[in-house]
């Protein structure tokens, strides 16, 4: 009993483990949300109980197939495979039968809360004066750890241009956003009057598009950063939403005075 069902089930779920791991590396964190953890204890679950039945159903009649076997092999079945190898995994498909589901709802789940955590981090700024500030610390802090023991020159050399090249992204819409604003401000100023809602309009979406371009850069962070990589950003954050709240502060008190 424990050798046939219990071990192939002991076998499949570290091997599932490190397979999701692989597959999911660049989707996002598999236990970031409790959401994404369910899921992903669910696949493990799940092909894990698959080696265990297609163990106790299959070794009776194949005595020659060792019980690991049947477990790594379930498990494996979860890692990614090219186009030329779909045709070629039929008994991995029965093994890992409706694993196909749940880890499409495994990669939706990671898109969702990648998106969610990046529209978060980009969120809250009230101009585009601490966004552009932001958007360099986060471009410094991504550079700071592109050059990691083990990486290919290759690779490195690709993360700094494509870091670089979404910060110039930001960096160009937030000057668009500044120019455009400071062009209403002296306008109203000029002819004492408020801003038209056309002017409005522009002005939003103009900080909207460099609020878009900071997610995308934000989106190299949750790619390649760590689970403590979001503590610091997040820190940074901080840091300049109070200096907003010190000028608010700061100007209060002085016509106070």
């Amino acid at each position: 009993m424990i050798t046939e069902w219990v071990l192939p089930a002991a076998v499949c779920a570290p091997v599932t483990w490190v397979c999701l791991i692989f597959r999911f590396r660049e989707d996002g964190r598999l236990l970031g949300t409790v959401r994404s953890a369910g899921l992903t204890v669910a696949v493990v679950l799940w092909t894990s109980g698959m080696a265990a039945v297609a163990s106790g159903l299959l070794l009776p009649h194949a005595s020659s197939v060792p019980p690991v076997a049947v477990g790594a092999a379930a498990g494996w079945g979860v890692a990614p495979r090219g186009r030329e190898q779909g045709d070629k995994s039929a008994v991995m498909a029965v093994l890992t039968l409706g694993n196909s589901l749940l880890l499409h709802q495994l990669a939706l789940r990671l898109r969702t809360d990648r998106a969610e955590w990046c529209e978060r981090m980009a969120g809250g700024f009230r101009d585009c004066w601490d966004l552009d500030a932001f958007a360099g610390g986060v471009r410094h802090h991504l550079l700071l750890r592109v050059d990691a023991p083990g990486r290919p020159v290759r690779l490195r050399t690709q993360m700094k241009r494509e870091i670089n090249e979404r910060y110039n992204e930001v960096r160009t819409a937030a000057q668009r956003w500044i120019t455009l604003e400071t062009k209403v401000q002296k306008s109203c100023q000029q002819h004492a009057r408020p801003a038209t809602r056309d002017e409005i309009r522009r002005v939003r979406r103009a900080f909207g598009e460099a609020e878009q371009y900071l997610v995308c850069l934000l989106e190299l962070a949750h790619a390649h950063g760590k689970r403590s990589d979001a503590e610091r950003l997040l820190e940074l954050k901080r840091q300049h939403l109070s200096c907003v709240a010190m000028e608010q502060m700061a100007g209060g008190s002085s016509v106070k005075a």
